[in-house]
């Protein structure tokens, strides 16, 4: 009975927030997040969620809601596009994510933090969450365009790299936890399994334009809730300098990275500027990775709170950086 009180709550609570989105013309995804950080907040997790008893099922429902996620994307993504974006979508990820991880690793080496605390805060900043951006790009039905699809490849390619670099820290750590380790993997494969099915559907078929609805109804919120439930507000009081240190790093790192790649590439300054947004967009791996950190005691309360903040707040700031451009050049994603 609580668990179908709770998803009652996560389902209402989506549904009506995405019809506030609509009437105000916000990207359906805004809404999602929002979703996530207001049940997230302690007061409605225990009393909405029930969340001693049910923060278990809100994972595993999230981790489901990741796999149907990025098969969605798959489905929608241009295989045309995936092939033809191939190598522009390599140099970006390897430049987006090798200058935030030496940017975090070399500062908080400075600031006098152990190495392998720097490492860890380095290969957080790293990691980007394609699965945020395949959100937004399926509501803005762009994800078939040249830079949607290169966006999520670069994505895609980044959270290869971050897998590897996870399973790596994981085993420093001497602490393996295949469960995250298999969950990104799953993500990457049903993606790619959707683009290997988009062959078998029309872009109209009705069967497939009534699963994604019910998908978005019933299930893709309970992804962002799951990322909600890392949300606490004491957070920001705990050490705002570090706070500040973290989120400029990310959020710079990214953006310096994806326009370091403009040599190498054939895309110009507004369209790098796009991929380096979606690029900005985390929420996965780096949670994993911050938690498993922090419940070894290698690194402390205030980098912990810091890397869940840099996550949440790179994601919710995302969409309105790149919509607000998209509406105002609807060719910039050719």
């Amino acid at each position: 009975m609580e668990l179908l009180f709770t998803s009652f709550w996560i389902i209402i609570t989506a549904f009506i927030l995405s019809w506030v989105a609509k009437k105000i013309r916000i990207p359906h995804v805004v809404a999602l997040i929002f979703v996530g950080l207001l049940l997230g907040i302690p007061i409605l997790k225990e009393n909405l969620l029930n969340i001693n008893t049910t923060e278990t099922f809100i994972t595993k429902m999230g981790d489901f809601a990741l796999i149907m996620l990025m098969f969605l994307a798959g489905l929608e993504t241009s295989t045309k596009e995936l092939l033809h974006e191939r190598k522009e979508a390599v140099i970006i990820s390897l430049f987006a994510a090798i200058t935030p991880f030496l940017a975090g690793f070399l500062i908080f080496k400075l600031l006098g933090f152990p190495l392998i605390t720097s490492l860890v805060v380095g290969v957080s900043m790293s990691i980007t969450a394609e699965a945020t951006t395949a959100a937004l790009l399926l509501d803005l039905k762009k994800i078939k365009t040249r830079i949607g699809t290169l966006m999520m490849e670069a994505g895609i390619i980044d959270d290869i790299l971050g897998l590897g670099l996870f399973v790596l820290i994981t085993l420093i750590l001497k602490n393996v936890h295949l469960k995250e380790d298999i969950l990104v993997s799953g993500a990457i494969l049903a993606f790619f399994i959707g683009i290997m099915l988009q062959h078998r559907f029309n872009h109209g078929h009705l069967q497939l334009n009534m699963m994604k609805k019910y998908l978005f109804i019933f299930v893709i919120p309970f992804f962002f809730v799951s990322m909600g439930l890392n949300f606490d507000p004491s957070a920001l009081w705990v050490n705002p300098k570090i706070l500040i240190i973290i989120i400029s790093i990310a959020f710079l790192g990214k953006f310096i990275g994806t326009f370091l790649s403009k040599p190498f590439t054939k895309l110009n300054w507004k369209k790098l500027y796009i991929v380096g947004c979606a690029m900005n967009s985390r929420g996965a791996i780096e949670l994993a990775l911050a938690l498993i950190a922090f419940r070894t005691n290698l690194i402390p309360i205030e980098i912990y709170s810091g890397l869940i903040m840099m996550t949440l707040i790179t994601t919710i700031i995302f969409p309105f950086l790149i919509v607000p451009l998209i509406k105002k050049n609807p060719k910039i994603m050719n």
